[in-house]
């Protein structure tokens, strides 16, 4: 049985086929497998079944048996696509009795073409009639193409449209009737267009209409049936713009009202067989005429007419005519004017739905209110692994068999391949055999329903849709596997990645646990191992060695497994043991701790995921919140120092429970990029498993906890520590280049504030670097300008954040608390950088820097206008107090001269208590600082562009000085001016009783001008 294949390809091919009608009889009949009909009884427009099953044969008797009053049968075949009716319908004209009274007339699924329609129709029928009917078919639909077609249908709809009125309509239909109605939409340009782009309703129908359906299709790509809502050009977002004013009105209509578009719908299809038939010369019933002349003429002839109709949803066009042509009564006073005429059509269900009023009846009239219903759902269990095995049986028998031998048997019985095989005994033995004794290899009973349950209907696992299976489980496992059978290598990726386990049909995937094991024990053929054991062993509970002739067929080498001896493999559906209730509410599977059923839920979700599912956004956020926190409360603080970062100090700096920090495969919400995720998951048994340990782990669910889970916890968490801290500093961005702008803008504030300048120890610039500031307060605000008080005072309101996030940085504290230690040895360095430049590049800034460093972005205007203004405030001070005078002889001068103009009654003397308050201000000022402000002054240059400029400007904007600075230079100007007033007035007096205290006040006047003088050519000098 090793690598053994008793099939090729060609047969396979050449032999199962999807389409009933493409086989010959031969395989047809070969491949036959008793269907599972169910009688239904007509209930309105809908149908219900009542539980009695019919074979094919209770079928064909009462098509051919049952009498009407009309001498018409309307026998319909309902179910959704692939599910058999076509094959019902081949298998009847198969097995009709030959009779020269009964006239048959089969219409093709793949031949729905309208010309070969109604040749079907209308053939062997000698009539100038209906000649002419078929003549003008030919005709119409020759001598044009798809495109053409269809433009000629969408304007023969939109006079259809045209030509309703309200007073003919129903309900909402109304506001849609006539030619400002629906036809508005319909013959507007742009909407047109959207109507007849490729793969719309009437592109599509337009080349059904010309040609016949191509058998070999799949059936996923047929026809629609009707117009739907998703049918209409509302796809007018980019198009308003060109649509007329009133077209407009209309489909804002149908977009803002969902009725409306439902009751647009029910127009379209109602005018539709009227648009085809006037595009295709059909019109005033002339199919209908037609029709009623082939059952003239076959009833003079003593005939019955049979017709077979594979899909009566693809004959549009002429179906109502068809319906009124097969069931008008056969009787016209009292003798037999038209043939009888007995119909099986296949019809989807929800085709039955819309079918016309006087359908229905006619029906439930010739059939007793009964269907044909071939929607088989295979719920019990023994029943529908049976019918699978039989139906796969013959179509795997007839694979080996080969087409050309099946027809050379035409007639007699099908022969089985398997008596004749060398391998039959061991084959049969490993793999099983269906009741008819045909082989299930490559499969066996579980491998069968797992991979018919796993192309199942989404909404109807349990399903049995002959042309899926046959399709999409069995051709593609014997011609896709037939290579990798022979070499040893199945079940393959394509299979493993075709076919998953349907939960929802009852099938478990492989524990995560076993396939733990699998991937630790067999680093070779682990995943064949796994989905062999999955399908083929009906997923044990426990790892096991595959029946040993399953593993010698796919060439499966045995695992020692240290466990007790393994049971055999039973080849019949596994059903596992129900829950056992506890006490407290929760389940507890056999043999496992008790836990709550929402605990387990988060589990099962995971074994979802570790079988193929995606893991949903709550088990995923676990998982990420555990190993994220895990890192965090691992993490190292101390080297190099910085201030421990809480859980959620971390999420917000970029290390949380989200994908960008743990990437799962599969997960919901996963990043797009999850390969630049620090941590990644894979989907694989070890990682289901440790998932689960995370997920009990949170739920502070211990006793189920598996303890290399926690080491492996621990290790991860202290491998990621680098990952974290780099994570971290990227996204809170405080890299060294990051700090260094931080810092920066530390000492910019600090200057403004008068603590830091260039040059200055770096001892002194670290403290100022760490300070908060809100002690800071200039002393000399006076003497600052009005933008450089208002920078300063912004800079301190956002300073103390910018202070923190530094602190943090460089230093630790308590836990997670205040920063009470600096790690100078990292900070000093990055200070010394941040001291070499005393501007700021705003793009380089940290965001967390950004809020203080805003006052700071007019520094080159900001510091410049702050040393005009000392220079020029030292300038006049420097007038009237020059370099060598003392401050004493001053403002003892001052006082004399104060003194006389009051005595002598001078004008200017209402300036003099002004003064005397300005002296009694600045008798603290040191007017010593005077000469250290010159001299820093003196260091700069009239350039303040460069770098080095902009810092020497700084040593004498930047330092506080003498607080009374100000008040020295009011009280300069102003005795300046007084004096000068005052001297004018003592000259104008001449020779008067108070000569001698005027010629005192010119005395000092002199001596006040001298010094101004003095000044003066000092400024020249």
């Amino acid at each position: 049985m090793r690598n053994y294949v008793c099939w090729d390809i060609e047969r396979v091919i050449s032999t199962i086929q999807t389409e009933a009608v493409v086989a010959s009889s031969a395989v047809f009949l070969a491949t036959h497998t008793r269907l599972q009909i169910q009688r239904a009884k007509i209930d309105g427009r809908s149908f219900n079944n009542t539980g009695q099953m019919v074979s094919e044969r209770d079928v064909l008797k009462n098509f051919l048996g049952r009498k009407t009053a009309t001498g018409t049968v309307l026998m319909p075949v309902v179910g959704e696509s692939g599910s058999g009716k076509s094959h019902l319908v081949r298998w009847v004209r198969e097995k009709l009795p030959a009779s020269d009274k009964r006239k048959v007339i089969y219409l093709e699924k793949s031949k729905t073409s309208l010309r070969h329609v109604i040749e079907s129709l209308l053939e062997g029928v000698d009539d100038e009639e209906v000649a002419q009917v078929r003549a003008d078919v030919r005709a119409s639909t020759k001598s044009t193409d798809a495109s053409a077609l269809a433009l000629r249908l969408i304007n023969e709809l939109v006079i259809a449209l045209a030509g309703t009125t309200s007073a003919e309509l129903r309900g909402r239909q109304r506001q849609l009737a006539g030619p400002k109605g629906l036809a508005l939409i319909l013959q507007d340009p742009v909407l047109q267009d959207q109507m007849l782009e490729e793969g719309e309703f009437i592109p599509r129908f337009a080349e059904h209409m010309l040609s016949d359906r191509d058998s070999d299709s799949d059936s996923d790509d047929e026809r629609p049936a009707h117009f739907t809502v998703d049918h209409l050009p509302l796809n007018v977002t980019s198009a308003m713009e060109g649509v007329a004013a009133p077209t407009r009105v209309m489909l804002r209509l149908l977009l803002s009202k969902p009725e409306m578009r439902d009751a647009a719908v029910d127009m379209l299809n109602e005018s539709w067989e009227k648009s085809v038939q006037a595009t295709s010369s059909l019109g005033g019933g002339r199919v209908l005429d037609a029709m009623k002349k082939v059952r003239e003429i076959y009833a003079r002839q003593g005939k019955e007419i049979v017709l077979l109709v594979e899909d009566f949803a693809l004959i549009q066009g002429v179906q109502r005519d068809l319906l009124d042509a097969i069931t008008e009564t056969s009787q016209r006073e009292g003798r037999t004017a038209l043939a009888p005429m007995r119909t099986l059509m296949a019809i989807t269900s929800g085709y039955f739905h819309d079918l016309p009023e006087t359908a229905i009846t006619r029906i439930e009239a010739s059939t007793g209110g009964h269907v044909y219903n071939l929607d088989l759902v295979l719920n019990n269990e023994a029943d529908g692994i049976e019918a699978i095995t039989s139906f796969a049986g013959r179509y795997l028998n007839a694979a080996r068999v080969g087409r050309k031998q099946l027809e050379a048997h035409a007639g007699k019985s099908v022969p089985n391949q398997c008596d004749h095989c060398p391998v039959r005994t061991a084959c049969h033995d490993a793999f099983g055999k269906s009741a008819e004794g045909h082989g299930l290899y490559p499969f066996n009973r579980p491998a069968l329903r797992r991979t018919v349950h796993a192309v199942a209907p989404a909404d109807q696992p349990h399903a049995f849709v002959p042309r899926t299976i046959l399709s999409r489980a069995l051709i593609p496992v014997l011609t896709e596997g037939y290579d990798s059978i022979q070499e040893g290598s199945f079940p393959d990726e394509e299979f493993r990645s075709r076919f998953k386990s349907n939960r929802d049909a009852g099938d478990v995937p492989l524990a995560g646990r076993v396939r733990e094991q699998i991937d630790d024990l067999d680093q070779a053929d682990g995943a064949r191992r796994e989905k062999l054991l999955e399908f083929w062993a009906d997923s044990p509970t426990e790892l096991v060695n595959l029946e040993p002739g399953i593993a010698a067929a796919f060439s499966l080498p045995e695992l020692a497994i240290d466990a007790s001896p393994t049971k055999p493999l039973s080849q019949t559906p596994r059903t596992a043991s129900p829950p056992e209730p506890v006490g407290n509410g929760g389940t507890q599977v056999r043999g496992e701790p008790t836990l709550s059923r929402s605990l387990q839920k988060h589990l099962d979700a995971v074994e979802s995921w570790s079988a193929g599912d995606g893991l949903p956004t709550t088990e995923a956020s676990t998982v990420r919140s555990v190993v994220s926190r895990a890192a965090v409360y691992r993490q190292d603080w101390l080297n190099p120092p910085v201030k421990p970062l809480g859980v959620s100090d971390a999420g917000q700096a970029g290390w949380g429970n989200r994908a960008n920090t743990v990437s799962i495969e599969g997960a919901a919400a996963q990043a797009l990029a999850g390969d630049d995720s620090p941590v990644i998951f894979k989907r694989t048994a070890a990682n289901s498993e440790f998932f689960k340990s995370l997920i009990l782990l949170n739920a502070e669910t211990l006793t189920a906890v598996r303890s290399q889970d926690v080491v492996r916890l621990a290790s991860m968490a202290d491998s990621y520590a680098g990952v974290l801290r780099k994570r971290v500093t990227a996204q809170a961005q405080l890299s060294d280049d990051n700090l260094v702008s931080g810092l920066r803008v530390s000492l910019m504030g600090a200057a403004l504030a008068g603590h830091a300048h260039p040059h200055m120890p770096v001892e002194q610039l670290h403290a100022a670097a760490f300070d908060h500031g809100q002690s800071w307060q200039r002393s000399d605000g006076s003497s600052r300008t009005e933008m450089w008080q208002r920078s300063l005072n912004t800079h301190l309101a956002k300073r103390e954040a910018l202070i923190d996030t530094l602190r943090g940085a460089l230093g630790v504290g308590q836990g997670t608390g205040t920063v009470q230690v600096i790690d100078a040895a990292r900070a000093l360095p990055l200070l010394r950088r941040a001291a070499e430049q005393w501007e700021l590049d705003a793009a380089q800034l940290p965001r967390w820097a950004q809020d203080a460093a805003q006052p700071l972005a007019g520094w080159r205007v900001l510091v410049p206008a702050q040393h005009a203004q000392l220079v020029s405030l030292l300038h006049e001070i420097r007038q009237c107090f020059p370099r060598g005078e003392r401050s004493a002889d001053l403002l003892s001068q001052l006082n004399t001269s104060l003194q006389v103009a009051t005595e002598l009654g001078l004008e200017g003397g209402n300036h003099i208590p002004a003064i005397r308050t300005l002296i009694k201000e600045i008798e603290d000022a040191d007017w010593a600082s005077l000469t250290v402000l010159e001299r820093d002054l003196a260091k700069l240059t009239d350039d303040l562009e460069g770098p080095a400029a902009l810092a020497a400007a700084l040593q004498g904007v930047v330092p506080l000085r003498d607080p009374h600075l100000a008040g020295m230079h009011r009280l300069l100007r102003s005795a300046d001016t007084f004096l000068t007033d005052a001297l004018q007035a003592a000259e104008a007096r001449g020779q008067t009783a108070a000569s001698t205290a005027s010629q005192q006040m010119g005395a000092l006047m002199d001596t006040w001008q001298q010094v101004v003088a003095q000044a003066a050519s000092g400024d020249e000098a």
